[in-house]
């Protein structure tokens, strides 16, 4: 665990706590009291898609979290990691905030043995570098994720843009110059502001790579881009390299959940799933575990995200629905089609590859 931590007051405001993350590349800030007792975390992702003023308060803001002690074991707290969807957790003892520990940290830790990064990436969501930075911020909500690799218009990797770098756009100038204007509202203000002029370089390795030589560049950057021919293929993330360490207790793939506190709904998602898991079995090889992560919007709607850890990689899905069951329905269904998808592929492949050695 880290004990230098950076902290801030629920006194504070949200344009401090944003000009913080802006500065030290974080994506989350505990808060404590006067005491140094531990009362939550705020996200940068939050802050940005609220609708908090730059002198908002932070204690609106303050999220109630998963917590480990000094003395936790780091598969436990590996696991309350994957299953907050969070990236650190604050470690508390009496009370007291005594340090936080990361998914880059847990990471350094674990040794994936022959694991290599064709087996954990994430299919590259990306933004071409003269797109407009409000554009891209859209893109960001949209599909509910913190990072995009910038392209140019030959698909070429050129850099990475993070929800840290649009922080650190909006929110000094706007702390300055508008004291009423929604944080959220901060894209017409950054229209004129184009991708490549606050874009930062980032890591790319080539497919096949080993998951265990990615421990130093995680310690650097957030995430490390596979590219092939130097085009985005995927993103590894400390926390996809984590699921594939999640303890298995039985012989039948492990179903993790993030994210849902309604136990109920917890149970028959985690039910559906299970019987999906038995109708594909064979058309995948070896289904390790399935991660999902749960969101609800503004909009009253549910948004459920999904990582199947195959032994042949992962396949990622999503699906919204106004409740977490009809999105879980729509999520398996989006979830066969890929499937079915990829193995029609994959026997086409083989059948090509037969014909090809008998001629």
């Amino acid at each position: 665990m880290v004990t230098d931590v950076f902290k801030l007051s629920s006194e504070d405001t949200v344009a401090r706590a944003l000009n913080m993350m802006a500065d030290k590349s974080i994506n989350q800030i505990p808060v404590v009291d006067d005491d140094g007792k531990y009362l939550g975390m705020i996200f940068a992702k939050q802050l940005l898609n609220s609708s908090a003023q730059p002198s908002s308060k932070v204690k609106s803001y303050i999220v109630n979290t998963s917590m480990v002690g000094p003395n936790q074991d780091v598969e436990k707290a590996a696991q309350l990691v994957i299953g907050s969807g969070n990236r650190a957790l604050p470690v508390v003892e009496n009370g007291r905030l005594v340090g936080i520990v990361s998914e880059t940290d847990l990471v350094s830790t674990a040794d994936f043995g022959h694991a290599i990064v064709d087996e954990v990436m994430s299919g590259a969501i990306v933004i071409e570098e003269e797109t407009s930075l409000a554009d891209a911020v859209s893109k960001m909500r949209r599909y509910n994720i913190s990072r995009l690799p910038v392209i140019n218009t030959k698909g070429v990797l050129r850099g990475m843009l993070s929800i840290i770098d649009v922080a650190r756009i909006i929110a000094t100038p706007r702390e300055r110059t508008s004291k009423s204007a929604a944080i959220s509202g901060g894209t017409a203000a950054i229209k004129d502001v184009k991708v490549r002029d606050i874009m930062r370089r980032t890591v790319s390795v080539e497919p096949g790579t080993k998951l265990n030589s990615l421990a130093d560049h995680f310690k650097r950057n957030e995430e490390v881009v596979v590219a092939g021919d130097g085009r985005p293929m995927g993103i590894v993330t400390p926390k996809d390299a984590l699921e594939l360490v999640l303890p298995k207790k039985t012989s039948e793939p492990m179903i993790h959940m993030a994210h849902l506190e309604d136990g109920q709904d917890r149970t028959e998602i985690q039910e559906q799933l299970a019987r999906f898991l038995k109708k594909i079995q064979g058309k995948l090889g070896d289904v390790r575990s399935v991660v999902v992560y749960a969101d609800k919007h503004k909009t009253r709607k549910y948004s459920l995200r999904t990582r199947l850890i195959t032994s042949r990689g992962v396949i990622d899905a999503k699906a919204v629905g106004y409740d977490p069951l009809s999105a879980s329905k729509e999520l398996i269904a989006r979830l066969d089609r890929r499937i079915k998808s990829e193995h029609s592929q994959r026997v086409k492949y083989k059948q090509h590859r037969e014909s090809a050695r008998r001629m």
